[in-house]
């Protein structure tokens, strides 16, 4: 981030911390008619999860566990509205309890929450609570601004939540909500990484049997030239041509009555398909494609008894004057059969392309849940990029730019901690997992469970549970040159006994080893209750004996040293691979990023012209392999939270 570019976000986040300030004064009572809407609210969301428990099992389950009279009470009383009942109800449906995210559940919860907001505003101290959160708000953003940190802003998010459940400062809310919209991933893949699955040279010696201008011509034609893959620089959407640039050179005879024509051809052949790649589709336009045609005649025999001089001298004047129209047929027939037989070749690509996209890209990620809120490819004329941001309405993406990228690098990947912890946030937070889960996730996905995340009945490691915390369950917190990874448990299980809520983090530093960029932990894994600050107070002995237990479960998990392995390339792209780590950085406005350059053995170029479906499948997998590498990574290292 530029000196400039930070100074304009900490004066921005000035403005809004003084606009937070002032905004004290602006608090609203809240009147009847808002508990009788949030009451009528409750009441709606009500209905489709009575439909649902009325047709399941466990439905009477679910209904004396969530205290459904009570429920039933609060959305008939409005007015009456009991903020404390609402507080436990809401306490209830926000518990790690299975089942309790499915969105007849969610919403209900949602209802309860904002009717416990109004309901306090309306029945407690509204103004004091609602100054309370302003100073919060006000002080985050003035740390933030002083810093420069991303992390400064982790209170940030829950104020505005509250704020928006309650119907106060919409002004400020809508304020630091839009400091913080920016995209915050970034990803940019060299035309130079793809090119060698698709550039291919071409050498073919084909039959010529054709007719032109009434004549039967016969012969031989040899094509020499290259299949190419060609960036097109567009700002509305990834645009890329598959390139077919070849010259042909043909020896030809033909024969009409008593006279023989040889002739030498060539042809310079040009065609290209251009293809549009975008947030929704994969789309092609028709093959464009031109020949340029020049003739040579290299002998005319003429085969009568009488007359040959003035048959050739006839036959070289005809042929003289319709070498421009023969050229024209010839040039014409040869742009039909490429951009036939071009089109033919590419379709099937574009086609297993397309598939691949929503297949595996579009529709793997929205069945997830991890598909961005906004995302948008383009390209220039040497990088696809991919700009995305990845925040739900609740949370807050970068208020950044991200670093620009190393010169050399083939992929470059510019993650924010927001998108990190956004993620984490909707996939765990709130969560149960087991020892049990991480051992069934490895066996489905054919990866090795980690020594670390396994039991050891001998070191005081038995089976293990982790419940999550509701909000930053786990998070990444960038620095100058540093990462601390932090995980958030409200709750452990060890064998039979339960401990309460602990904070695990370990900083890295980032450095350069022999083989490339390495993170190397600094100092001991800390554990330590959630909001404990040194010298405040003794451990108890619970928390000890549940330190001792983690500390050495995520010595492990933790490593002293993290090497960063080369990037292996499957399918065709294997060729330019393994691709070493070239940049690793960190910064304090809360941006990563990591560079991947040509290593020195990569580079072959297959001879074999072929243009297939080979292509999409080795981009896929080397997609795939890529998102395996850094899943794999974030299991061994982020799942472990829950040993």
């Amino acid at each position: 981030m530029t000196a400039v570019a930070q100074d304009a976000a900490s004066r921005r986040f000035e403005e809004i911390a003084g606009d937070a300030a002032r905004a004290v004064g602006s608090f609203r009572p809240v009147g009847e008619a808002s508990l009788d809407a949030a009451a009528s609210n409750l009441r709606s969301a009500l209905l489709p999860l009575d439909a649902l428990l009325g047709r399941s099992k466990s439905g009477a389950d679910w209904r004396t566990y969530l205290d459904w009279p009570a429920l039933q009470a609060q959305a008939a009383s409005g007015q009456a509205a009991d903020p404390k009942v609402l507080r436990d109800l809401e306490k209830k449906l926000g518990s790690p309890e299975m089942g309790l995210d499915m969105p007849q559940f969610v919403r209900v919860r949602k209802a309860v929450t904002k009717y416990a907001e109004v309901a306090d505003v309306a029945r407690g101290n509204g103004a004091q609570q609602f100054s309370d959160r302003l100073d919060k708000l006000s002080s985050a953003l003035l740390t933030a601004s002083a810093s420069g940190q991303a992390e400064a802003l982790a209170p940030v998010a829950p104020i505005l939540d509250r704020l928006v459940e309650s119907g106060q400062a919409p002004g400020v809310v809508a304020a630091v909500r839009g400091a913080n919209s920016h995209p915050n991933i970034h990803l940019e893949v060299a035309e130079a990484l793809l090119a060698p699955a698709v550039n291919r040279p071409i050498d073919q010696v084909q039959p010529v049997d054709d007719v032109v201008l009434g004549t039967r011509i016969r012969g031989t034609g040899h094509t020499t030239g290259n299949v190419r893959l060609d960036f097109v620089p567009s700002g509305e959407k990834a645009v890329f041509d598959i390139v077919l640039g070849a010259t042909n050179i043909s020896h030809t005879r033909g024969t009409q009555g008593p006279v023989t024509v040889n002739s030498r051809g060539v042809t310079a052949i040009d065609a290209r398909r251009r293809i549009f790649l975008d947030e929704h589709n994969v789309s092609s336009s028709p093959v464009e494609a031109s020949a340029d045609t020049d003739s040579t005649v290299t002998g005319l025999g003429i085969n009568a008894r009488f007359g040959k001089r003035l048959i050739r001298r006839i036959a070289s004047k005809k042929i003289a004057e319709s070498k421009a129209q023969a050229e024209a047929v010839a040039e014409g027939k040869a742009r039909d059969r490429i951009r036939a037989q071009f089109g033919e070749q590419t379709e099937p690509a574009i086609g297993q392309m397309r598939d691949q996209f929503r297949q595996k890209v579009r529709g793997p990620l929205q069945a997830q849940g991890l598909y961005p809120e906004s995302f948008h490819m383009h390209t220039t004329d040497s990088h696809l990029r991919i700009v995305a941001r990845k925040s739900l309405a609740s949370q807050l993406a970068a208020f950044s730019s991200p670093p620009p990228a190393a010169a050399g690098n083939l992929i470059t990947a510019q993650i924010h901690e927001s998108a990190v912890n956004n993620v984490l946030e909707e996939k765990l937070g709130g969560k149960i997992v087991t020892q049990d889960d991480v051992a069934r996730i490895a066996k489905e996905q054919n990866l090795k469970m980690p020594d670390s995340l396994g039991s050891d009945p001998d070191a005081e490691q038995k089976t293990w549970a982790i419940t999550f915390a509701k909000y930053r369950p786990v998070t990444v917190a960038a620095d100058q040159g540093r990462v601390k990874v932090t995980v958030r448990g409200d709750k452990f299980v060890s064998g039979e006994r339960s401990f309460p809520g602990m904070d695990i983090a370990a900083v890295y530093a980032v450095g350069q080893g022999p083989k490339g960029p390495v993170l190397v932990r600094e100092g001991n894994v800390q554990i330590s209750p959630p909001g404990f600050k040194s010298g405040d107070r003794k451990l108890t002995m619970a928390e000890t004996s549940l330190r001792r237990i983690l500390q050495k479960r995520f010595d492990k998990v933790f490593k002293d040293a993290i090497e960063i392995e080369p990037l292996p390339l499957q399918g065709e792209l294997a060729s330019v691979g393994p691709l070493p780590m070239n940049q690793l950085e960190s910064r304090k406005d809360g941006w990563l990023v990591a560079g991947w350059r040509k290593g020195p053995a990569g580079g072959g170029v297959p001879t074999e012209v072929v243009l297939s479906e080979r292509f999409v499948d080795s981009a896929a997998d080397t997609g795939k392999a890529m998102f395996r590498r850094v899943a794999a990574r974030v299991a061994e290292r982020i799942d472990t939270a829950a040993e």
